[in-house]
């Protein structure tokens, strides 16, 4: 990101060039509040060269609009490129900043479905424990199956055939968990150089760039901002998790529970099979790997010595008392055609699986019942992900550090069975 300056008797004008994202939304809130701070109320941004507006993005103009509006002053975009534009205007700010706007529609709100109102369902707890862990499952409506679909081909990672051509927009809306190889931009061109681990849950989607700036950037839906991600292989899961789940720890043998007992205390209480997982979890350690350089075709990331230079291991138990969102899905007998999306999650369970987890600073979580959409997307909005892992169980003897372990934690989740569409752009 470049930014100059220009200040006028009436104003004063920044100038962008590059992408308003995660990594450098912190640099252009420091150069508006700079340009605050001396004295200047009428602050215009030149967008002309402004090729992407993240959700990191929009939490700044939203900010220094709301300040210098209570200073009677103002904050404008102008000459937007049409990318960006329309960013603002499906995220309902663009009649408020973009300079010229005339007329501006209010955001549209969602009409609701024409259907027959659904039956009140009864709030039912069940409690248990198990192993010193204890349990709490809460309905959350009638079990209805979530449809997962295996897009790409995540073994081309290791073979060095991952294509641009394979890329594709997937919208990852309220109903959507995903994990997967993807990054933010317009179009497969434009994200090839920053591929890199990635989740979406609840409206939201994290995904860590791997272009040098290692600092996670998100999307969280904004009016009808619908986020979407280009992914090169993942995971989509479409639909409502029927159940929540609450587990604590403390009263364990060791005051820690690891994820692959809760994957299986889940999915033995309930009788799934296959499952779809969103988690919101106080770690004790987070066991993972990321990539640090997009994959390339003909190139081998994994092939030792290189492997240290395309990818970062978690070497020892760390991140305790942080923050986890962790997405993904597990099952007991993948078949044949889904081995290279699955892997052993932990000596927990049986049952083989594919997380991510974004890792926050630590912050408590209401208890009792809570409902998915409004709690991760405050969780995302209300801070910065430090980084974005894919999890890995490393149980070798002597030199394991062993799997993610959490002390307590909220899961909604349900069951998977058959194979639908996840919902993308044409």
């Amino acid at each position: 990101m470049e930014i100059t300056t220009q200040s006028q008797s009436d104003g004063h004008e920044l100038r962008l060039n590059g992408r308003l994202d995660a990594n450098w939304a912190d640099l252009v809130d420091q150069t508006i509040e700079a340009a605050i701070r001396s004295g200047h109320h009428q602050v215009t941004l030149e967008f002309s060269q402004v090729s992407y507006v993240s959700s990191a993005g929009i939490r700044v103009l939203l900010k220094h609009y709301k300040q210098l509006k209570a200073a009677k002053g103002h904050l404008r975009v102008v000459r937007p490129t049409d990318s960006v534009f329309s960013v603002l205007k499906l995220s309902g700010i663009a009649s408020m900043l973009v300079q010229g706007l005339q007329n501006a529609v209010a955001p549209v709100v969602a009409a609701v479905a024409a259907a027959a109102p659904a039956s009140v369902v009864e709030p039912v707890v069940k409690r248990w424990s198990r192993e010193g862990v204890e349990f709490e499952a809460h309905e959350l409506g009638p079990i209805r199956p979530l449809d997962a679909t295996l897009i790409g081909n995540p073994a081309g990672l290791s073979q060095g055939t991952l294509r641009t051509s394979d890329i594709r927009p997937i919208r990852c809306g309220a109903d959507t968990l995903m994990v997967g190889l993807g990054g933010f931009g317009n179009g497969p061109g434009d994200v090839v150089g920053r591929l890199g681990e990635s989740l979406a849950a609840a409206g939201t989607v994290i995904s860590l760039p791997t272009d040098g700036s290692s600092v996670p950037d998100y999307q969280v839906s904004e009016a009808q901002l619908v986020p979407e991600i280009q992914l090169q292989y993942g995971i989509g899961i479409r639909g409502t998790p029927s159940r929540l789940f609450r587990f604590e720890a403390g009263r364990s043998g060791r005051g820690v529970v690891g994820l692959s007992q809760v994957v299986e205390a889940i999915l033995d209480s309930t009788g799934w099979s296959a499952a779809g997982f969103a988690f919101l979890a106080e770690s004790a350690c987070v066991i993972g790997a990321s990539l640090q350089r997009s994959p390339a075709a003909d190139q081998d990331p994994l092939a030792f010595p290189g492997i240290r230079d395309w990818i970062s291991f978690t070497t020892e138990r760390s991140d305790e008392r942080h923050g986890l969102l962790i997405v993904g899905m597990a099952v007991r007998n993948p078949r044949t055609e889904g081995a290279a999306w699955f892997r052993p999650i932990g000596s927990g369970t049986t049952a083989q699986g594919h997380f991510h987890a974004a890792v926050f600073p630590y912050r408590p979580l209401p208890k009792g019942r809570l409902e998915l959409v409004d709690t991760v997307q405050g969780w995302v909005s209300n801070a910065a992900a430090q980084t974005v892992l894919h999890l890995v169980a490393d149980e070798r003897p002597f030199e394991g550090v062993g799997q993610t372990d959490l002390m307590r934690g909220a899961c909604w989740a349900g069951p998977i069975e058959g194979s639908g569409e996840i919902q993308r752009n044409s």
